[in-house]
Order: C-alpha cells, then sequence, then structure tokens
C-alpha cells in the first residue's frame, strides 16, 4: 500500500514514496547507511530487518510496492522486505535484474519492484506473481506507481489523475514532489495519496534526490501530511 513518484532530471532523478501500513504495526527503524563495494547504500528498516526502499551511492534506487492485482498462488513464507537489501549493492539494472532472477522467491507475496538507474537513465519494473518473473522498462521521463489493499485500479485512477494534473510550475521539483505526497485531494481517505483510513495511513515519506553523483536521502517517519 503506497504511493511512488519518479521524477528525472537530466541525468539525476527524484524518487518521493509514501508508506502506507496498518497503524498497528511496530515503527520502522531510522535510515541506515552501510558499506557495499564501490560506495554505500542507505535504507529504513522493519523490525525485522527489511524495508520498503533503499538508495545507494552509485545512482540505483529501489523501491517495492504489494501487488494486491495479482491474488496469492501460495501461502506466505518469506517476507518481501527481504528483497531489496540483498539488491542494493548492484551497480545497474543488469545486476539488479541476475540477482533477483537468483533470488527463491517462492512463497514472497506479489510484488512489483522499480528500480531507477542514473547512469543507464533508465526505469525498470519487475513484477512477480508468485508463478512468473517478468521485467518492463519505461523512458526516462516522470511516473508513479500506486497500491491499495482495497483495490490497486480505484488508487490508480484516483491518485492518478491527482498526479496527471499537477506540475512543478515553476517551484523547486523536490518542494513540488513533498506537497504532492501530502494531498489529501479525493479524500482524505483511502485513495487520497496521504493515506487516511481507520486501520491504515501513510505512516511514513521518503524522499531521494541524486544529482551529480551526490546522494541526499530523506525519511520521515510520520504522516506526510504532517510535515
Amino acid at each position: 500500500m503506497c504511493t511512488l513518484s519518479v521524477v528525472p532530471e537530466g541525468d539525476g532523478y527524484l524518487v518521493g514514496m509514501n508508506r502506507d501500513e496498518q497503524i498497528a504495526r511496530p515503527p520502522a527503524l531510522a535510515r541506515e547507511r552501510v558499506p557495499i563495494a564501490g560506495g554505500y547504500a542507505i535504507y529504513p528498516r522493519e523490525q525485522s530487518g527489511g524495508t520498503w526502499i533503499g538508495a545507494n551511492s552509485l545512482g540505483v534506487t529501489l523501491a517495492l510496492l504489494n501487488w494486491y492485482s495479482a491474488p496469492p498462488l501460495y501461502p506466505k513464507s518469506r517476507s518481501r522486505g527481504e528483497i531489496i537489501p540483498r539488491l542494493i549493492a548492484s551497480e545497474d539494472s543488469g545486476a539488479v535484474h541476475d540477482s533477483l532472477t537468483k533470488l527463491e522467491l517462492q512463497g514472497t507475496l506479489p510484488f512489483r519492484l522499480v528500480g531507477v538507474f542514473s547512469r543507464e537513465q533508465k526505469i525498470s519494473e519487475w513484477r512477480w506473481n508468485q508463478w512468473l518473473l517478468e521485467i518492463q522498462e519505461f523512458p526516462w521521463q516522470r511516473r508513479h506507481w500506486f497500491s491499495s489493499g482495497i483495490s490497486d485500479a480505484e488508487a490508480e485512477k484516483g491518485r492518478g489523475a491527482v498526479c496527471s494534473r499537477s506540475a512543478p510550475d515553476g517551484a523547486p521539483a523536490a518542494h513540488w514532489l513533498r506537497e504532492l505526497h501530502r494531498s489529501h485531494e479525493n479524500g482524505p481517505g483511502p485513495f487520497s495519496i496521504c493515506v487516511h483510513r481507520p486501520d491504515v495511513r501513510s505512516l511514513s515519506y521518503t524522499q531521494i534526490e541524486f544529482a551529480g553523483d551526490k546522494l541526499d536521502f530523506d525519511y520521515v517517519p510520520r504522516p506526510p501530511c504532517e510535515g
């Protein structure tokens, strides 16, 4: 349950992600910087050690969304949160693909994994439905992804319309992206970008900027509408 935005800017990019989760879920741990070959990676962690978003100093960002439109075929025996920590040392899309295809995904619930690759100016998406892993590539231009435990299709329809109407209009792109992810248009409710349901909310916001080989990673462990 998330909204993910990717905004390429020349050979760099911005990424914004709302994480929508059960209010009763234990809070995630603060972002952590970990060494990798040739640089470092940064990501927040679940109490179990998994994550839903991470970036590295080589210009790679990975974000994972639950894929509710693909009904589970088998019960869960592995956490989707294990995937990004095992891939985030990758230097390019080919390395991500090779590592992902070697993971034992049986027992992992359906997911969509989005990768942003600055050096290649490429955006890729891998989809796992518990039977088949497929990859799709997109042009180096702004794109949004949406997921909802109620309906992925309704989330894409409602939130997607808000994103399509929104543009920086002269404002700094980083500021515009934060404001977009605070939006309560079509709500506040289950299909606003900043989600509000009795048991589920947008519990955190992550914004990543990669430009000129410099990585900035901001993680705010509270609803985006709270600042």
